[in-house]
């Protein structure tokens, strides 16, 4: 069974996370337009681990101080779980079938028809699955090990 305090951490690593996934996303679909992919996820990676931890930090885990050996295990933490991600999402990619959802518009009796949105389905299921993995490796990293409650002796 899980305990209060680590339900209550995990709901909120969740609510951050999400907010984070959201900045990776939105900087990984922005950039993905003009560079390779893997820089791309990885600027991503790199803007939303900036905004997830201020979040969990003081959040999450109600740490204030300005402990710099936490934020350097942060930076280890992220460097292991954001490789995985990357590594995984071009996995994925390299072996999901490449499916594209297209909403598009006619114009009534005219035969006119243009396209008004496009989504790579693949990317994000790619993005999806890749960010699930990093979530997890990263709770239990924070947990654990970076924001680790000290002893009291």
């Amino acid at each position: 069974m899980i305990s209060r305090d680590t339900y209550i951490a995990l709901t909120k690593f969740g609510i951050v996370g999400g907010l984070s996934f959201f900045v990776d996303l939105s900087v990984y679909y922005g950039l993905s337009q003009f560079i390779p992919t893997w820089m791309a996820k990885s600027a991503g990676i790199v803007v939303a681990t900036y905004v997830n931890y201020q979040l969990n930090k003081h959040w999450t885990w109600g740490a204030s101080d300005r402990n710099t050996m936490r934020l350097a295990k942060y930076l280890l933490l992220y460097t292991l779980s954001g490789s995985a991600n990357v590594i995984s999402n071009e996995l994925l990619l390299a072996g999901l079938p490449k499916m594209e959802l297209n909403a598009m518009v006619t114009i009534l009796n005219s035969g006119y028809e243009f396209g008004l949105a496009a989504v790579k389905i693949h990317k994000f299921v790619a993005v999806i699955a890749a960010t699930a993995l990093g979530m997890i490796i990263n709770f239990l990293g924070q947990k654990i090990w970076v924001f680790k409650a000290e002893s009291k002796d």
